[in-house]
């Protein structure tokens, strides 16, 4: 649920609006330029969040959530300690504990040129890297193999949509949609062999 995404000199901000309760969001936008000081609680920051929100880093490892809690102002949890990663193109859920949607901005670099994000076998919390909008494969360069699975997350049902991709008829999503991500959404994939997720993209 992201709006407002400005650039220049592929310097830019993007304004997320979170939702009362969870939402599965990325961060798309480098810090630094290095990719190596993109942490959890410094992309949200605190600004807007109330004490009693939190942060849910998922590991592909363990199978499990690491979690850190706004509380007095300042970001507290195994998640902040660890000052877990949040590179573009991965993402996390954020519990906004306020009654009203609040927005909040990341701030950095956009990241140019191929990219890949590597996946493995199993449940893990991705997102495109670029920071643009569209079809998962058509316009994001997923490339599926028979069996994947994609778990969109909605902020206002808080809830899941899920599709599965199809081998008959040349490979196709099930159902009646298909996976379309927002600017700074993230999604649970669940591939079923080892791959890579590789985009090519360039500010205009």
């Amino acid at each position: 649920m992201a709006q407002n995404v400005y650039s220049l000199n592929v310097v830019g901000y993007i304004n997320l609006t979170l939702q009362p309760g969870f939402n599965l969001i990325a961060n798309q936008l480098d810090a630094d330029g290095t990719m190596t000081n993109n942490f959890v609680t410094n992309v949200f920051g605190t600004t807007n969040l109330i004490n009693g929100s939190s942060i849910y880093s998922y590991s592909a490892t363990s199978g499990g959530f690491g979690v850190a809690n706004l509380t007095r102002g300042a970001w507290k949890g195994d998640v902040a300690d660890a000052n877990t990663s949040l590179a573009p193109g991965q993402g996390v859920f954020v519990y906004n504990a306020a009654a009203s949607p609040v927005t909040i901005t990341t701030v950095g670099q956009v990241i140019q040129g191929t990219n890949t994000i590597p996946l493995v076998a199993g449940f893990q919390i991705v997102s495109s890297i670029a920071p643009i909008a569209g079809d998962l494969v058509t316009n994001l360069n997923y490339v599926p193999t028979a069996g994947d699975t994609v778990y969109y997350f909605d902020p206002i049902a808080q809830g899941y949509t899920s599709w599965q991709w199809l081998s008959r008829s040349g490979g196709k999503w099930g159902g009646s949609t298909r996976p379309y991500l927002n600017v700074s959404d993230a999604i649970f994939l669940q591939p079923v062999v080892n791959t890579n997720w590789t985009q090519t993209f360039t500010v205009q």
